[in-house]
């Protein structure tokens, strides 16, 4: 079993693709850059970081007035502090570009398992990396949007099994430091800010010097064009800084980055149950695609059902953004609606792919049936 799990382990491994695209060479198609512009984007969102760090000041009483600092009076800070929120937005959304992508081009399959996995758990680190980073500029907005995230994992305290445990309270609890966000929270989220741009970029540094692959494997140009589109942004959209943290005054609605919207408007719309569950499940389905999809082909429509709900994925992602961000949700009305439209596309789609499936197998077994039948035929004349 152990030698079965090395070879397949070793197998990716040679064929594992995580920033230098096997498409590379068609620069003409943003979607095969994006490998290449999610190192860029990171390795600009690290230096700048770093930069950051020079003056910023890990405290309730000081990160503020730190951050504020930074924008107004350190020379270029405006600058600096741009590059950072904007390169780690590309991140973000580089990563899930390019996991749609590989989804849909079913990139995933033999030998992409290794490869989407990592990407997946790079989103999710990069999610992790994001929100706490966000809280580092104590203002309302970050303040509330760090506590509504933090609630999530005390849903899994109402799951059957590990509920009684108390293992989402103790994860929240771990993360906080305490019953509610405070020092010992933005001290933990600087330390996991910090600590997880350094991990990946130990371990990604030894994947390049162990396989000698190019770290920016793209022309000059896109990378100048990049550069310059983030630098336009800092400066028309300059980063802000918004109103001091107030644990007593709660804003409505609750908003974060632009990528953790959709999760608030569906723990707003679901029970404490299912508020843990669907992101558990989400995730579990996201890292186990490579081995539940056991069809042939790669194009979308020969994948019915993985078709389906990649599409329902991204609808749903984009409709729960809007709606909170307009607040027009019917908290009331929608969910009930929602789940059961859920649950019949589910079943639609799961039918689909059977029916799919059968018509493959009888397509296939169709010229052995006919290769049989000219042999009996041949054999009758002899």
């Amino acid at each position: 079993m152990w030698e079965r799990l090395r070879d397949w382990v070793r197998e990716r491994r040679e064929r594992l693709d995580l920033f230098d695209e096997t498409l590379v060479a068609r620069q003409d198609n943003p979607l095969y850059l994006l490998g290449p512009l999610l190192y860029y984007f990171w390795m600009i969102t690290v230096v700048t970081g770093v930069v950051l760090m020079i003056w910023y000041e890990p405290t309730t009483s000081g990160a503020y007035s730190s951050i504020e600092r930074i924008q107004r009076e350190v020379p270029l800070g405006w600058l600096i502090r741009g590059l950072h929120k904007y390169a780690a937005d590309g991140v973000i959304l580089t990563i899930i570009l390019r996991i749609y992508r590989m989804y849909f081009l079913g990139e995933y399959k033999k030998p992409g398992e290794l490869s989407w996995m990592l990407g997946f758990l790079g989103l999710i680190l990069a999610m992790i990396s994001g929100i706490t980073g966000y809280l580092l500029i104590w203002n309302q907005r970050a303040f509330w949007a760090a506590k509504t995230v933090l609630t999530v994992p005390v849903y899994f305290d109402e799951l059957p099994i590990i509920g009684p445990m108390g293992f989402g309270s103790m994860i929240a609890y771990i993360f906080l430091g305490g019953p509610a966000i405070g020092q010992a929270t933005i001290t933990r989220f600087y330390a996991l800010h910090f600590g997880i741009s350094l991990v990946l970029l130990i371990l990604i540094e030894v994947f390049f010097q162990r396989t000698r692959r190019k770290r920016i494997n793209m022309s000059l140009l896109p990378i100048v064009l990049f550069l310059v589109m983030l630098v336009v942004i800092s400066y028309v959209l300059p980063a802000e800084s918004g109103r001091r943290a107030d644990p007593t005054r709660t804003p409505l609605p609750i908003l974060s980055d632009w990528y953790f919207l959709a999760l608030y408007q569906y723990v707003k719309y679901t029970p404490p149950l299912w508020a843990g569950l669907g992101p558990g499940l989400l995730i579990t389905y996201g890292m186990l695609v490579p081995f539940l999809d056991r069809s042939k082909g790669r194009r979308p429509l020969e994948r019915p059902f993985f078709f389906v709900v990649g599409v329902m994925a991204l609808i749903y992602f984009l409709a729960f953004t809007t709606l909170i961000l307009f607040n027009i949700a019917v908290i009331e009305r929608e969910p009930f609606i929602i789940m059961n439209l859920t649950a019949v596309i589910l079943i639609l789609a799961l039918i689909w792919e059977l029916r799919y499936r059968r018509r493959q197998r009888a397509a296939a077994d169709q010229p052995r049936a006919s290769a049989a039948a000219a042999v009996g035929r041949a054999a009758g004349h002899g």
